[in-house]
């Protein structure tokens, strides 16, 4: 008898390894130790998430009033059944939605199963860092016919976006601002965290699971005002989620919530982010400002080394953190993290650095900008379609989202006709060690028409 999947991932929990990835709960350091006995199906004693009863109602209202929302709503479905779902309240078949070149393919997905087309405005880059800026104004890539704005905000390296202002844009055009808040369940426990879009957004989905201590797929979605059809997104998280939703998430969801509610140890890990920050400093290593102090971005650019390289050294030292790119790694901060974690993984990096250079990458290497599609994200993913190597597929027209990943944010757009300046990129993340998502052995699958 063999269970590969159950083998490997108990192989690695048997590790105990330092977790500066999600979830939040950091191998489980922060949840409830009796999740696993509430793995029940909908009942008359358990209710029903989807159509539920007095205590499903009184854990959405607790969550509406803590983030301060006109209704909430608990998912098992990640953020990708919330953007999923606010898209369908905000946007009709056809209708034009406006969204970030860094924004989740999440959302790229949705509009080509919902037959919306989408137009892509760029971000400004920092020149230092490589890592992609916050919008301050959308207004002047809202277009007539503009249904709906999509921020994601903050994004992967902890960079959040003008979400008054550009809320504020929005409701002069009389359309909703729907934000992917993902990353920022945890803003609300200090004031000084960035606040959370749901003061000014019409639509906002947090990942509770990311930084909070919630099972993977534990999300949060909150709606506010008229702009967005609540009925459309109340059956839209029926259709995009199970029938039969885990009430083991669903609860690690519902005492994450009642954790942040009603503790103070959030203040504790920004303090301890601060203080690593500036060791980190001291020891030469750049460290980005990210709105989100405990999203942590070290670049290792000066080093001759790629964020892909420092990824890799610290994982053979049992340290994990959550993405790297060619310059940078990312690491997720919670309350679940100690430290020692964070001491742990001065010394590692230490030891890192000095060892010198194994793939010294180009200065401003930079992803390609989002051109307008050829083709809508649905009528790409619906069309005809034939496999090529990547090399061969300048000229068409991409069927999938093609992704460096973690974060995937799209190089290539489905829709998107595949530029000269896509292939060398991709080619030269593959190079550096990094990992992209789209491709299956090398190619790319394109429409069979030119």
């Amino acid at each position: 008898m063999s269970a590969p999947l159950y083998e490997r991932i108990k192989n690695y929990a048997r590790q105990n390894r330092i977790s500066f990835a999600m979830p939040g709960h950091k191998g489980g350091r922060g949840l409830k130790n009796d999740l696993l006995r509430l793995d029940v199906t909908e009942l008359y004693e358990t209710e029903n998430l989807h159509h539920g009863g007095e205590h499903v109602e009184n854990a959405r209202r607790l969550l509406s009033d803590l983030y301060g929302s006109g209704e909430s709503f608990i998912l098992t479905g990640g953020s990708t059944a919330a953007v999923q779902s606010m898209i369908c309240g905000a946007v009709k078949p056809n209708g034009l939605l406006l969204t970030s070149a860094d924004c989740h393919k999440s959302v790229i997905n949705t509009c080509a199963l919902l037959g919306i087309r989408l137009n892509v405005f760029p971000k400004e880059i920092d020149g230092e860092f490589n890592v992609p800026l916050g919008a301050k104004s959308v207004k002047e890539y809202i277009t007539d016919g503009t249904d709906a704005v999509i921020i994601t905000s903050p994004n992967y390296y902890g960079v959040c976006s003008d979400i008054e202002a550009i809320a504020s844009e929005c409701h002069d055009k009389g359309i909703p601002l729907l934000v992917d808040e993902a990353h920022g369940a945890h803003f609300i426990a200090d004031s000084r965290f960035p606040e959370t879009a749901v003061r000014y957004a019409d639509a906002v989905c947090h990942s509770a699971h990311k930084t909070l201590n919630a099972l993977t797929g534990a999300a949060y979605l909150h709606l506010n005002g008229s702009l967005i059809n609540r009925e459309a997104v109340r059956e839209a998280l029926t259709m995009f989620q199970s029938s039969s939703p885990s009430y083991v998430i669903a609860s690690s969801a519902d005492t994450a919530r009642d954790e942040l509610a009603t503790g103070n140890a959030w203040s504790e890990t920004y303090d301890m982010c601060e203080r690593f920050k500036e060791e980190m400093r001291k020891s030469g290593v750049k460290v980005f400002e990210s709105d989100d102090v405990t999203r942590l971005v070290l670049n290792f650019s000066h080093f001759g080394i790629t964020g892909f390289d420092v990824s890799r050294a610290l994982s053979k030292k049992g340290i994990d953190v959550e993405m790297a790119d060619l310059y940078n790694i990312v690491l997720i901060v919670t309350p679940s993290n100690t430290p020692s974690d964070l001491d742990a993984l001065k010394k590692a990096i230490a030891k890192i650095t000095s060892s010198g250079a194994s793939f010294a990458p180009s200065p401003r290497v930079l992803p390609p900008p989002p051109c307008n599609q050829t083709l809508t994200p649905s009528d790409a993913f619906f069309s005809d379609r034939v496999k090529l190597p990547l090399e061969r597929a300048e000229g068409r027209v991409s069927c999938a989202s093609v992704s460096s990943y973690p974060p995937g944010i799209p190089v290539i757009y489905m829709g998107e006709t595949i530029r000269r300046e896509h292939i060398d990129y991709i080619k030269y993340i593959l190079s550096a060690g990094g990992e992209v998502t789209g491709l299956a052995e090398g190619e790319i699958t394109v429409t069979e028409l030119r």
